[in-house]
């Protein structure tokens, strides 16, 4: 066999595993669009069109800055990581 049909092998094999990998991440980045469009028909909710029935709760900012909603997170944490290491 010759270096040349060995190179033209070579080539060969190199645009068939380049192409296949190509079509896979094409269909991956369509499959994503689409998902992502169902994700967001899904999500919209006929309840909140128009006016929005549930508003936001505003966390509670003590003057130091923190916000006492996750300081008593960290607090219920620390304790229940204390009770059961000891």
């Amino acid at each position: 066999m010759l270096i040349s049909d060995l190179m033209l092998s070579g080539v060969k094999l190199m645009f068939l595993g380049m192409g296949g990998v190509f079509s896979f991440l094409v269909i991956l980045v369509f499959t994503m669009l689409a998902m992502s469009r169902l994700a967001e028909v899904l999500s919209r909710s006929p309840a909140l069109n128009g006016t929005n029935e549930l508003s936001p709760v505003r966390p509670v900012v003590t003057q130091s800055g923190v916000r006492s909603d996750l300081v008593a997170v960290i607090s219920a944490a620390i304790t229940r990581y204390r009770t059961t290491q000891v």
